[in-house]
């Protein structure tokens, strides 16, 4: 009897104690996005509702572009470049809730932690017109000057009386808001070596939607092209982005 006994104490594998594991309630993330239709940047807050999903709320500021976007020059060192028949620019900020799911955890510290995410929320479009500097002359004479106006498809023309983009600044007070909502899906990539903080990149797919096609650019530049082009009242598009924050407890 003893020696069953011993026996069994002999092959009872011992108790591995790798040290208090800690545990995170809360995270946030900074970072930069890349997209098939603009770029812009991000804040995430996430809280953790158990080991493995978080819960998301997302402030992106995006720069959304229209695909026939097509810079030109003026034949002067000293002329900006600007994009012929663009009428505005479209600035989109995204609300976003949703949920993080852990696929695959990080087991050490060089390892890669898996996630896949949604987030859906409203959008708030921001219009900002296009100004233009724009070339005349004097009348009877060979000397020109240069006067900034707001883009007019009808009275400004690429070979003609387009001299360059004027301040980025002109036309904030003529703002127009576009109200829409948007949905995204992606995974997550999470590979810092420290165990509090967060570093990695997240891929996947974001479609905004708005109640009318927004005016990127010029309709009659569009409709003059070769293909017929329109604007867009749904933008679907690719992304990646690059990210870096923290994992932290309430105090």
């Amino acid at each position: 009897m003893g020696l069953v006994l011993n026996l069994q104490a002999q092959n009872t594998p011992p108790v591995q104690d790798n040290g208090p594991k800690v545990i995170y309630t809360r995270q946030h993330s900074e970072g930069f996005t890349l997209a098939s239709n603009g770029f812009g940047a991000f804040a995430c807050y996430g809280k953790y509702r158990n080991a493995y999903s978080i819960r998301l709320y997302q402030l992106d500021i995006q720069f959304l572009k229209h695909e026939k976007e097509k810079k030109y020059y003026f034949p002067n060192q000293n002329a900006k470049g600007y994009f012929y028949g663009k009428q505005n620019n479209f600035y989109n900020i995204r609300l976003g809730f949703g949920n993080k799911k852990i696929i695959a955890e990080k087991l050490r510290p060089n390892g890669v932690q898996v996630s896949w995410s949604w987030l859906l929320g409203p959008d708030i479009g921001l219009l900002k017109p296009i100004y233009l500097e724009i070339i005349y002359s004097y009348p009877g004479s060979d000397t020109y000057y240069l006067q900034v106006e707001k883009y007019d498809p009808t009275k400004h023309f690429a070979d003609n009386n387009i001299y360059g983009r004027a301040s980025g600044f002109r036309g904030l007070n003529e703002m127009k808001i576009v109200p829409g909502g948007f949905s995204k899906v992606s995974f997550n990539f999470e590979f810092s070596n420290y165990r509090d903080g967060l570093k990695g990149i997240e891929t996947g797919v974001c479609v905004d939607a708005f109640p009318y096609r927004v005016p990127i650019m010029a309709e009659k530049i569009l409709k003059n092209g070769s293909n017929n082009a329109r604007n867009h009242q749904f933008f679907v598009s690719v992304f990646l982005q690059i990210f870096f924050g923290k994992k932290y407890n309430k105090l």
